[in-house]
């Protein structure tokens, strides 16, 4: 109709903050006060409820799920940004097992989120990733693979024999993004570029599998046991 549409530096679509450097901080930091608000709440209004399987439901419900909607797309990629929303789990699950006084190192942590069947949250991530290119490549999604993804073909020149039939690589690599350093570029953070590289890491036998019901177990199954601290 011939309106101008002012510039801005960030909007919200679908529940997602989008800014003009495609950056989630923003999205990562409103999702941290909310999920905060929303243990504090329970925690406060909780009270009477002592069972353990009772309390991981309220969380799942009213706080974790605060970090689902559209993981796929937001989801931090730094160490910083995880570790922050990592720290909501961390005390929720101290609240679950009525342990707010003691502190969890890194092992112990993985072990208790374990022991409650709750993913750490860096894991959670991964499984959504990895569940939702799952469906893109068996083509359940709409959603089409990535124009710069394709199969490995073994009569290709390139060396990489630990690649098979299933595994997916890339025809731009992260330095021709937008920045000058490949860890850091925006394509090295996009969906389809760092799952691809979740992706060729799993197990053949696990990629094998076409039913999402199936592939969404087995992958659970693989996550814990990969991430298991070793007992020595």
């Amino acid at each position: 109709d011939g309106s101008v549409l002012n510039f801005v530096d960030c909007e919200k679509d679908l529940g997602v903050d989008i800014t003009c450097k495609l950056s989630w901080n923003s999205q990562c930091d409103r999702l941290y006060s909310k999920a905060c608000q929303q243990l504090g709440i329970i925690r406060r209004n909780g009270h009477i409820v002592s069972n353990p399987r009772c309390r991981r439901a309220l969380y799942l419900s009213l706080v974790r799920s605060q970090f689902e909607n559209c993981s796929v797309v937001w989801r931090p990629t730094t160490l910083s940004l995880t570790s922050k929303l990592e720290g909501v789990q961390m005390r929720a699950l101290k609240w679950i097992l009525s342990e707010e006084s003691r502190s969890y190192p890194n092992e112990q942590y993985f072990m208790k989120c374990k022991s409650v069947d709750i993913l750490p949250l860096s894991l959670k991530f991964e499984l959504n990733d990895l569940l939702f290119f799952h469906k893109v490549v068996n083509g359940i999604s709409p959603i089409s693979l990535a124009y710069y993804l394709s199969f490995y073909k073994f009569n290709s020149r390139l060396r990489r024999c630990h690649l098979d039939s299933l595994s997916l690589v890339s025809s731009a690599p992260p330095a021709s993004s937008l920045s000058s350093t490949c860890s850091n570029g925006p394509l090295s953070k996009s969906f389809f570029y760092r799952t691809h590289l979740l992706w060729n890491r799993l197990p053949f036998e696990l990629r094998e599998i076409t039913s999402p019901s199936l592939f969404k177990s087995a992958l659970t199954k693989h996550l814990w046991k990969a991430h298991e601290p070793n007992e020595d």
